[in-house]
């Protein structure tokens, strides 16, 4: 089954949370590979792919931190042997089994990277169906109202926001909540962290 990046509000949602991966490159023959570290697989592997040409993330798994992600790639590259380019040399299956093992030893649960995407597309869906019942309602008049006040002072100083984004920075502010406070809350509470004080646009 192919890997699927996370992209979006799948991303910002991994990114808010603060969860890391430990992630698998491999050739397209999948040897040799790479084991790193990221919060962020898009990111990384578009700049995988610049430097490896046709390489791709082939598996991850997910842990509870960056630290934690690190420390894991740091055993694993000990113990496996690399080519001259300071690749792995095995194959991607190889390096998965020694993160496991790794991971197993040292009592770290990891979360396969399918079951990762699962839940997070689960909670994704459900902040988004929040927000659209709240707009239904009129519960998001004020992020209207604020979007267009917002818009006429920025348009004086030559800024600007497109509604869409202003609705991702909505979005992005209601699974923070969600995330940190365990409250999804679509109130006027959140003003301030969707539309930037001006002086900070310019």
């Amino acid at each position: 089954m192919e890997f699927e990046t996370p992209h979006g509000a799948e991303r910002e949602y991994l990114i808010i949370f603060g969860v890391a991966a430990v992630y698998i490159g491999t050739s397209p023959i999948g040897e040799p590979c790479i084991v790193g570290a990221t919060r962020d697989l898009n990111l990384t592997q578009r700049g995988m792919q610049r430097k490896w040409l046709r390489s791709e993330i082939s598996c991850a798994y997910w842990v509870k931190d960056r630290d934690i992600a690190e420390a894991i790639v740091a055993e694993v590259n000990g113990v496996l042997p690399h080519d001259q380019e300071g690749r792995l040399a095995v194959r991607g299956e190889v390096a998965a089994r020694q993160i496991e093992a790794v991971a197993r030893g040292w009592n770290i649960p990891l979360t396969n990277h399918d079951a990762a995407m699962a839940r997070v597309k689960s909670a994704v869906r459900h902040v988004q169906e929040v927000i659209d019942a709240a707009n239904a309602t009129g519960q998001l008049a004020w992020f209207n109202a604020a979007y267009r006040a917002w818009r006429l002072d920025a348009k004086k100083i030559g800024s600007g926001m497109s509604y869409a984004e202003a609705r991702a920075r909505l979005r992005k502010a209601v699974t923070k909540r969600l995330i940190t406070l365990d409250v999804l809350d679509c109130s006027e509470t959140l003003l301030r962290e969707i539309f930037p004080a001006l002086q900070d646009a310019r």
